[in-house]
């Protein structure tokens, strides 16, 4: 169910965020940090209003299943932390990812404001990724330990649009698996928006040297039709997929 955005409704969400991270709040207490992410979420609303999402989740793929908390006219957002769960990413390389695409986001954004020339400062591409202002420390087997031994890591946690959770997907520690998965899916895609201007892109070899064929036949080929693609593009490990025979 979809809700208006009310001040009850976002101490909601920040006391679950919070609650998730109880373990892990660093340098600042609960207090602190949630009057922070309040005061991101409010700064984001003001370009970008959201709607609080209840009983909604969204499937990661096949490979997990996590809530959606609010939604835009455009896309749906869901948390970093339970996408991260669900995928078994450690927190601290699921932020460092978040960080730097919205770092990414920011130069392009601010590349476009400089070619429009107007003086303003745009927001349509700093849409897909809202830190909340979390300061999080936890451990990290992966970690450099510190001089007593300890190994642990800094970290954070950010809304994600949905439209950005295939790339998420991608830099995951099953991106391999759901490109495998996907390939299909994306060839149908960029036929049916290309199509036959797929025939003009020549491709070329690894030694530089054109192939003679076209994209879309030595690209964006494939046998299965677009229902067994999309079909395919949702076997995750934790999709049923049997008698699904691809």
């Amino acid at each position: 169910m979809i809700y208006d955005l009310t001040t009850a409704n976002l101490m909601r969400f920040v006391g679950v965020v919070l609650d998730r991270h109880d373990d892990h709040l660093c340098n600042e207490g609960p207090t602190e940090q949630g009057v922070r992410m309040l005061k991101r979420i409010d700064a984001f609303v003001r370009h970008t209003p959201l709607r609080p999402v209840f009983g909604m989740t969204f499937d990661l793929a096949g490979f997990g299943c996590v809530p959606v908390h609010f939604e835009s006219d455009d896309a749906k957002y869901v948390l970093l932390s339970e996408c991260a769960e669900e995928l078994g990413w450690s927190l601290p390389k699921a932020h460092e990812w978040a960080e730097r695409q919205y770092q990414w986001d920011i130069v392009d954004q601010r590349r476009a404001d400089e070619e429009r020339g107007d003086g303003r400062l745009g927001y349509e591409g700093l849409r897909g990724y809202v830190d909340l202002q979390l300061d999080l420390i936890m451990d990290d087997p992966e970690a450099k330990p510190d001089s007593s031994g300890a190994q642990w890591s800094t970290a954070g946690d950010w809304l994600v649009s949905s439209d950005r959770l295939p790339w998420l997907l991608s830099c995951s520690p099953w991106g391999q698996e759901f490109f495998m998965n996907t390939v299909d899916a994306f060839s149908h895609a960029f036929v049916k928006n290309f199509g036959e201007q797929l025939k003009d892109v020549p491709t070329y070899g690894t030694d530089g040297q054109p192939t003679g064929g076209n994209a879309l036949e030595d690209l964006f080929h494939t046998d299965l039709t677009e229902e067994e693609a999309l079909r395919k593009a949702r076997r995750g490990p934790s999709l049923d997929v049997k008698g699904d025979g691809q």
